[in-house]
């Protein structure tokens, strides 16, 4: 990770952004706290509304992924896939 102080980071600050955009671990340090540059999904909550509704395995898989989930969203996408996975049991077993 590439870890630059503020006024490195303000600098050349759009290119460190193109550096985020295609992958690469920029971090800012303000104090004793490092912020980290990383683009988000289309459609994740950066403006205030409601992020994209998630199928139940591609939530977990971006979960997983990058972390960007609420707990409250993660609880909501394990309880959808409880649900199918019972729902997918109870079909079998009839």
């Amino acid at each position: 990770m590439k870890t630059l102080t503020i006024n490195e980071a303000t600098n050349n600050l759009a290119d460190w952004l193109q550096q985020a955009i295609a992958g690469e671990e920029i971090g800012i340090r303000t104090g004793n706290t490092l912020v980290v540059l990383r683009p988000l999904p289309v459609g994740t909550a950066a403006n205030g509304q409601e992020p994209e509704a998630l199928a139940p395995r591609e939530a977990l898989r971006r979960l997983q992924q990058d972390a960007c989930l609420t707990p409250a969203q993660a609880e909501n996408y394990l309880n959808e896939v409880r649900a199918e996975r019972l729902a997918a049991e109870d079909r079998g077993a009839a």
